[in-house]
């Protein structure tokens, strides 16, 4: 490998590291689904009414805020959300890095155990594996800020492109907080020259193509297993995957089912509980910049548990994958009048009629970027 690739692989470990530790609130959105929804079911409406997006050239950093909203003390997920926001790109940009931190109407800092999860897709792009919208950024409370070298990878974003922000909220603590926003900034560059690699996100679930309802299943007694195949729609590398389990997961493997080649196989490390404490994420540490991976090929996730009891756990399973990809052609368009998108487009924002969103002046999507 030359000088400049080991540079690039060595990076490609680092942004994949960092997007890879932000892997578990991809799929926090998916854990709190209500039942099955069809498009029928729901209008798709979002809202702009309570969304902001500000710029700081000087520190080339963009801020996407939600809010506000009132969170009494002792209040579940169950509580009042804000409905599913509607943003627009402002310029092209590449983005960086991300973080979150959350204020009150007062401008004082909020706890972060109040943020469950918060979500930006993309309606415009779909998914690398399943036409549905691109899960662009995710945040939980756990997530720490999340970056990468600029100048080598970088996620664009288009200017006057559609975003959808979204941001479930509860609050554990014995204090109420009024008038509190969210805010996740995003560090840009500008330069066309920048990244030398563009990075999009991906993932695959287990329970795919299911996209209206939760990611679990029942698990049996003992050993069992569930696979999802696919294709993905372009061609291009993968510089780094992470996981996500639940408790008494044994195994998370993906592999190229056309060529036998395996891309990531881990066992989780439990606690003596069967807890899942750590999930090794995988970076790219051979010959180039990634793996490839071609839309010729067909490729597996399997995930495997073994309930240590003598009932079926409900909803005890769920297996995710998601990664950094560097596609080598441009990325495909959502469509949606593709039956999957509509139904993932409806599910998203029912999820948030299901936790009782705030009523504010909606806007019809799905006809424009």
């Amino acid at each position: 490998m030359t000088r400049r690739g080991r540079r690039a692989a060595a990076a490609g470990m680092l942004a994949a590291a960092s997007l890879a530790g932000a892997v578990p609130a991809v799929f926090a959105q998916d854990m709190h689904a209500g039942h099955a929804v069809s498009p029928e079911d729901v209008r798709p409406t979002t809202s702009t009414a309570s969304i902001r997006v500000e710029d700081d050239p000087e520190r080339k950093e963009l801020a996407v805020i939600l809010g506000p909203i009132d969170l009494p003390a002792r209040s579940s997920h169950h509580m009042a959300q804000l409905p599913v926001q509607e943003g627009v790109i402002p310029f092209d940009l590449t983005i960086r890095g991300y973080r979150t931190h959350i204020i009150d109407g007062d401008g004082q800092p909020v706890p972060r155990v109040v943020l469950h999860h918060m979500n930006l897709l993309d309606p415009g792009r779909r998914e690398l594996f399943l036409p549905i919208m691109l899960r662009v950024l995710a945040a939980s409370h756990e997530t720490r800020p999340v970056s990468f070298p600029g100048w080598l990878f970088g996620i664009p974003m288009e200017g006057g492109s559609r975003f959808l922000a979204l941001t479930m909220l509860h609050n554990p603590t014995e204090a109420d907080y009024e008038g509190v926003t969210v805010h996740l900034t995003l560090e840009y560059e500008r330069l066309a020259r920048l990244p030398v690699y563009p990075v999009a996100p991906f993932h695959l679930d287990a329970m795919y193509p299911e996209v209206s309802a939760t990611k679990a299943w029942d698990l049996p007694p003992g050993r069992s297993v569930k696979t999802w195949d696919a294709s993905p729609a372009i061609r291009g590398l993968i510089i780094g995957l992470g996981g996500h389990l639940h408790a008494h997961a044994s195994r998370l493997r993906f592999e190229n089912l056309s060529t036998g080649e395996v891309l990531y196989d881990i066992r989780p490390r439990l606690d003596e509980d069967g807890h899942v404490v750590e999930i090794p994420a995988l970076t790219h540490r051979g010959r180039g910049v990634g793996v490839p991976v071609v839309p010729q090929h067909r490729y597996r996730i399997t995930v495997e548990y073994r309930n240590p009891f003598d009932s079926a756990i409900e909803d005890g399973g769920m297996g995710s994958i998601a990664g950094a990809f560097i596609p080598l052609e441009d990325w495909p368009a959502a469509d949606p009048r593709e039956a999957l998108f509509a139904a993932d487009y409806a599910w998203v924002l029912r999820s948030q009629i299901e936790h009782g969103a705030v009523s504010s002046p909606g806007c019809t999507p799905c006809d424009r970027r």
